[in-house]
């Protein structure tokens, strides 16, 4: 998978992960599993009074349970101790000697507290009989994701931007993306290179560089167009939209990268046709250096 293909589709499930919780975080976990491990790995659905037997997937090879926990509302420590405990021993009496082995998963993207890491090295301790194993968060997640074949991310997220893609990008899909956010919806300077200490200040990810980088290739197309634009007003006016935007964006305290993916949407980058996502990110990198979408860093900065 080359680098703008993979950024692309890192960036998705990072932002995926950071916003599903509760059911749908443990159904985004099986679909990974089940794409990683195919049949060998089976979700285990609640039946009646029996419930799911304290498990939401079972490794077959490994004999290995696994329970998700992904709270709206982030840990309380007294309910996430009781969660990792309770499902433990539920597991280990319903499953017995079928389970060999026993994984938590989580969605806090900064790993476990410490008191929590403490319990599942308490219980490891007390069931030698039982491989308890590291917990999986998110970054875990996203990795086993990554590694998964372009044919189901694509099925997952659509298909990913890659560089022939950006090279082949032409006047009209872009001319078609900028009069669709005029109907939505603000000077235009001289191109420069992405600003490294933008990017560092903004604490944007090195997948961002990568896909503004490819969209700066195509910033002379969309500075043509607004340059020839019938309404010598018009690029101002989308400066503004864009900048409006943002400002929506950070006040609903968005992590950087979320705020850059939103961006992208907006600039009509939702679409699962290649040739509107390029022309969205074009648009994007356009506007990054030329108005306030993301703060410049302030004199004398540095990283």
């Amino acid at each position: 998978m080359e680098q703008l293909t993979s950024s692309w589709y890192a960036l998705h499930i990072k932002v995926a992960l950071l916003e599903k919780k509760e059911q749908e975080y443990e159904d985004f976990f099986c679909w990974v599993m089940e794409k990683k491990h195919g049949s060998d790995f089976q979700r285990v659905k609640a039946a009646g009074k029996e419930g799911d037997a304290k498990s939401d997937g079972f490794l077959f090879t490994e004999k290995c349970v696994f329970q998700s926990y992904a709270p709206s509302s982030g840990f309380q420590k007294a309910k996430l101790l009781a969660k990792i405990e309770g499902d433990f021993e539920g597991a280990k009496a319903r499953w017995g000697k079928r389970m060999k082995q026993w994984t938590f998963v989580h969605n806090e993207p900064e790993g476990l507290p410490p008191y929590a890491q403490f319990k599942i090295l308490e219980l490891d301790e007390g069931n030698s009989e039982i491989a308890i194993q590291p917990s999986i968060q998110p970054s875990h997640l996203k990795n086993k994701a990554l590694s998964l074949h372009e044919n189901d991310l694509a099925e997952m997220f659509g298909p990913a931007l890659s560089h022939q893609d950006v090279t082949q990008l032409t006047h009209e899909p872009v001319k078609y993306l900028l009069r669709a956010i005029q109907k939505r919806a603000h000077k235009v300077e001289n191109i420069q290179p992405v600003s490294v200490n933008k990017l560092q200040y903004n604490q944007l990810s090195s997948d961002i560089e990568i896909l503004l980088t490819a969209g700066r290739r195509k910033e002379k197309l969309v500075e043509d167009l607004l340059m020839n634009w019938p309404d010598p007003e018009y690029g101002n006016e989308l400066s503004a939209a864009f900048i409006a935007k943002y400002h929506e964006l950070v006040s609903q305290e968005m992590s950087p990268d979320e705020i850059f993916m939103e961006l992208k949407t907006f600039a009509g980058g939702d679409s699962r046709v290649t040739s509107e996502q390029v022309s969205a990110l074009a648009v994007l990198s356009y506007f990054f250096e030329r108005c306030d979408i993301f703060e410049n860093a302030p004199e004398g900065w540095s990283p």
